[in-house]
């Protein structure tokens, strides 16, 4: 039998060490995470993409130069953006923080997510971050996580 793409796994996580952090005393942080496909995967590459090299000969008084322009902060961002499937924090208006179709597709583009993104504390961007690469674990820097 010839392969048959199907739906994406999609986990669900709380936030354990936010909430204990924050003291959130009601119900617990909730995430969903969904496996990345290709396109996931080609739009997080983008992150990478922009190198220039300068190569000259250093007898001519000419040096070389590589430089790249990535951030970490911005990977994470982006590999939350592609595989956030459902979240319950709130905003400072008292909303959902990001908007979701009922079918667990973020409904905001990239520059909405990112500015709601940029509200949250570190610390819980960073948890969050984390349940995304035990869904997607070839994202990881040793291809697993704890």
């Amino acid at each position: 039998m010839a392969l048959k793409i199907s739906a994406p796994i999609v986990e669900d996580f709380y936030l354990d060490e936010s909430d204990k952090l924050y003291g959130t005393s009601e119900d617990p942080t909730k995430i969903a995470v969904r496996q990345a496909d290709q396109g996931a995967n080609e739009r997080r590459s983008r992150v990478f993409a922009e190198i220039s090299r300068i190569i000259e000969n250093e007898n001519d008084s000419t040096s070389m130069q590589i430089r790249q322009r990535w951030s970490m902060e911005e990977l994470k961002r982006v590999e939350v953006f592609l595989t956030l499937a459902g979240c319950d924090i709130e905003g400072p208006d008292g909303q959902d923080l990001f908007r979701f179709t009922a079918d667990g597709k973020l409904k905001m583009s990239e520059a909405e997510f990112a500015k709601a993104w940029a509200l949250l504390p570190p610390f819980v961007a960073s948890e969050i971050h984390q349940k995304v690469l035990k869904v997607n674990y070839v994202w990881s820097a040793e291809g697993e996580v704890d």
